[in-house]
């Protein structure tokens, strides 16, 4: 009887044994990718910052004549956003990518300036001064994006408005365009993944964290612990119930998220309403810095072809 106990205890302490080390691994790879201070997103805001000095960003544009809005999202955070009244009744809504603010998207909100918009810039939960300690791959932004919407509507409720995304926030717009009032009459996106999952596979298999096993612990453990089904962020299926033209964007040397993506998003669109600038040379959010004026040109066009 004894030696039955003894059998029972010790596959008991196998079995506690290798839970620990699924949690300990799961909370490894979710602190490496996509917590508030994982190794990734560090590594991209430096980046980021780096960049926007390189390229002599105007640091002060978003102090000057904007005013800071929050809402307070279904989870209970406080987010973000910043706002400018240009005297218009038209809006674009600015979403930055992963690891990055408000302050990259500058150059975007100058542009839709030149055409008199009024401008809101949000910061992404878990980025900038938005509170949140993981980012969802758009799982819960597009829910987020759909109450900065309302939001808005609420100061000017006849606004014409007009979603613009880079890389996570184009990925967010696209998740959103199914259901938002009609107010939303078109959408931008710029280097968005067209699966989250896929996405994530492929981030993953460019580093040392290759293993198939690893890739199964980190998605039974978002799933499980944060409510995120990343497989079920697929923006490419969502897109096929949008209603609004869309413009699509990509770099044609982008190895953060595959070319190939674009693809299949612009696909997902009706011919009627679907546009796409593939900039041959540009890697990862890079088109309109290789192609300013081409970028500028295309996005006015595409405005101007919808009476925006």
């Amino acid at each position: 009887m004894n030696i039955l106990l003894y059998i029972f205890l010790g596959l008991l302490i196998l079995i506690l044994l290798g839970l620990g080390g699924y949690l300990l691994l799961g909370l490894y790879l979710y602190r490496y990718s996509l917590s508030r201070k994982s190794k990734l997103k560090r590594s991209i805001e430096r980046k980021s910052k780096d960049y926007l000095k390189d390229i002599k960003i105007d640091s002060d544009f978003f102090n000057k004549d904007f005013k800071t809005l929050n809402i307070i999202s279904k989870d209970n955070l406080k987010l973000f956003g910043y706002y400018k009244d240009n005297g218009g009744q038209k809006l674009v809504i600015l979403v930055h990518g992963f690891g990055e603010t408000h302050v990259d998207m500058t150059n975007y909100a100058k542009l839709f300036e030149e055409k008199q918009y009024d401008i809101l810039a949000i910061d992404l939960r878990a980025h900038g001064r938005s509170e949140g300690d993981f980012v969802s791959l758009g799982f819960y932004e597009q829910e987020d994006l759909k109450l900065w919407v309302s939001e808005i509507l609420k100061i000017k409720p006849n606004y014409k408005i007009v979603l613009f995304g880079i890389s996570l926030g184009a990925s967010t717009v696209c998740l959103s365009t199914s259901e938002l009032p009609s107010n939303v009459v078109l959408a931008i996106e710029d280097s968005g993944f067209d699966n989250a999952w896929k996405e994530i596979e492929h981030i993953f298999k460019k580093t040392k964290l290759k293993l198939n096993l690893f890739l199964k612990v980190f998605y039974t453990y978002m799933k499980n612990t944060k409510g995120v089904d990343l497989k079920k962020i697929d923006v490419q299926s969502n897109l096929k119930k949008s209603t609004i033209p869309i413009l699509f964007i990509h770099g044609g040397n982008d190895n953060f998220v595959p070319t190939s993506m674009v693809y299949n998003l612009y696909e997902a669109v009706p011919q009627t309403r679907r546009e796409l600038f593939v900039c041959n040379d540009a890697s990862h959010v890079m088109s309109y810095s290789i192609e300013t004026m081409k970028y500028k040109r295309i996005v006015k066009s595409f405005l101007e072809k919808y009476y925006m």
